[in-house]
């Protein structure tokens, strides 16, 4: 239980600093429009580009503010699927959550491993402490279930 408890504190963490970085980065502006404005266009000093001669930034699917709260409710969806989903699906929340920080690494470094205050560094701390909070987790789920009597 001890484990369950701690893999959560650390989804939501990591969930919770990169709402704080679209906080912090973009001023709330969740990738739709800042609370009580209407749409404007990017944030305050953003700019129009990069200057010229400048590498250009690596294309994205979405803007990163709006990456950033999709990735608060992917890890509220995970952890809730952690929690209530049958415990014959254990295993597979497990990886999916690991492949999901994966995930989140992998695209920091994609845009450049970014360092804002410090918070790049930290959530890639808690990341890492996560997927492995995770894999001991599954090798617990993974040992139950080879002992349970009629599973694969």
């Amino acid at each position: 239980m001890a484990l369950r408890i701690i893999i959560t504190t650390l989804a939501l963490a990591s969930g919770v600093l990169h709402l704080a970085l679209d906080m912090v980065l973009f001023r709330g502006n969740f990738g739709f429009f800042r609370i009580g404005e209407a749409p404007s266009g990017p944030p305050p000093g953003a700019g129009s580009g990069p200057p010229p001669g400048a590498t250009p930034p690596p294309q994205l699917p979405l803007p990163l503010n709006q990456l950033f709260l999709l990735n608060f409710v992917g890890w509220i969806a995970l952890v809730l699927l952690f929690w209530f989903a049958p415990r014959a699906w254990a295993w597979l929340v497990d990886i999916a959550m690991i492949l999901y920080t994966l995930a989140i690494i992998g695209g920091w470094i994609y845009i450049g491993s970014p360092n804002p205050m410090s918070l790049g560094y930290i959530s890639k701390a808690i990341e890492l402490a996560l997927v492995v909070a995770l894999l001991v987790h599954l090798g617990g789920v993974l040992r139950t279930r080879s002992r349970a009597p009629g599973t694969l």
